[in-house]
């Protein structure tokens, strides 16, 4: 249970969660097939990025907070989870929306096609706005496990925090003796006091 709660794995599940969720905007959510008196309108394409612009900016967000995750402190953490949560409702919104009324969410691209206002014809959904729900959950999910368990994790430690540097052990050669001293010299110390 300790692995699956880490902050790796939890990283990775967001990293999932908004790959498939940028890999369904690319996909065909709505297909139109225009009625026309007149001339013939070929069927209408609206992919994911086009019914829902939102999802393939919060998916970059979930994937750049699931990154920073792993290197992220213990304040910036619970951001990022906020982050991550807030994304993935996001995209379960955007994925209801179309999966609830394709017509306003291709409406759009339609008069983009056709010149005309109104919008009749036949719209039909593929499966790509349920994954992109699946992939809000996923996210929200992911969200939801960091701002439980982030306050298990251990800190991170920094090479530049002034206690890592202070127990840092006496060289022994004469060229890491000379390299120690420019260290001195860069934190402000003067490598000649103290008997050397």
């Amino acid at each position: 249970m300790k692995k699956l709660t880490s902050a790796r794995s939890l990283a990775l599940f967001g990293l999932a969660g908004a790959l498939i969720g940028l890999w369904s905007a690319t996909r065909t959510w709505i297909t139109v097939d225009v009625a026309s008196s007149s001339v013939q309108i070929p069927q209408i394409v609206v992919d994911g990025a086009t019914a829902a612009a939102s999802v393939t900016a919060v998916c970059v967000v979930v994937l750049a907070g699931s990154l920073a995750l792993l290197i992220a402190g213990k304040i910036a953490r619970y951001i990022i989870a906020a982050i991550c949560l807030l994304a993935g409702a996001t995209v379960i919104t955007a994925g209801i929306g179309a999966l609830r009324d394709p017509q306003a969410v291709a409406s759009t691209a339609v008069a983009e096609a056709t010149g005309l206002a109104q919008n009749a014809g036949e719209y039909a959904l593929t499966a790509w706005p349920a994954v992109a729900v699946i992939a809000g959950v996923l996210i929200v999910l992911q969200a939801v496990l960091v701002l439980v368990f982030a306050g298990r994790w251990p800190a991170k430690a920094s090479k530049y925090d002034r206690q890592a540097a202070k127990a840092s052990v006496e060289p022994k050669d004469q060229s890491s003796r000379n390299i120690a001293s420019w260290e001195q010299l860069s934190q402000g110390e003067d490598p000649t006091a103290g008997g050397k």
